[in-house]
């Protein structure tokens, strides 16, 4: 059998369909040889070394929108103390979360780390109607924290979650908010007959960087 038959028993119509067989019947290669021109593919990997860590993102500070003050008791009687505090207030403890009880449970070690939930329906409202999203950081938190021996509250600057949340016309009612938060973070307040600078009472706190009262020195937003 000879070349031209076998081509034709295999189905191909023209003996040119085989590029590169060879032989005088084949058809010459189309050109196919990458030149020295041809465009190369970028390089898009992104490395671990590109991505921004939090060691690069900041100098050890924290957020400008969150306000710490030094307290000089233990975080067990600082707990208790801002839960008296809101006992005597119109405030609302609505949940207070262990998270280094929670670490305990995983067989982690966490120093103390306890977290309140404080709310007031009548405050929040308002400013949830101004801005719904402001909902994802309400009710307000109070975190009560071991930093090497010192315990330390945190809690969320309401000035920076109006301007987070693009809240106007609500200063007078934050700055409430703020001096509150203060007055519950470092026991200075005078909520209901509670006395201060007693083991039963509130303890002294010392902003660490923010004045007492309304913790901000950016603008509020306009009314």
């Amino acid at each position: 059998m000879d070349r031209r038959t076998l081509l034709r028993l295999l189905g191909v119509g023209a003996v040119g369909g085989l590029a590169g067989c060879g032989g005088p019947e084949s058809q010459p290669s189309p050109t196919g040889t990458p030149t020295a021109t041809a465009m190369t593919q970028t390089d898009t990997t992104t490395t671990d070394e590109d991505q921004p860590t939090d060691e690069q993102a900041g100098d050890g500070t924290m957020d400008p929108g969150l306000v710490t003050v030094t307290v000089d008791r233990s975080v067990d009687a600082t707990v208790q103390r801002i839960e008296n505090d809101v006992e005597s207030s119109p405030l609302t403890v609505l949940a207070t979360v262990g998270h280094d009880e929670n670490a305990a449970s995983v067989d982690r070690n966490l120093p103390p780390t306890r977290l309140l939930l404080i709310g007031n329906p009548d405050v929040g409202t308002p400013l949830m109607q101004a801005a719904r999203s402001v909902a994802i950081d309400l009710p307000q938190k109070l975190l009560v924290w071991d930093d090497g021996g010192q315990t330390k509250v945190t809690y969320n600057d309401p000035q920076y979650l109006a301007r987070r949340h693009g809240i106007e016309g609500e200063t007078q009612r934050l700055n409430r908010i703020g001096s509150v938060l203060n007055d519950l973070a470092t026991g200075t307040g005078n909520f209901g007959d509670t006395p201060t600078g007693t083991d039963g009472g509130t303890s002294t706190g010392t902003p660490d960087g923010t004045p007492t009262g309304t913790p901000t020195d950016t603008p509020s937003p306009e009314q």
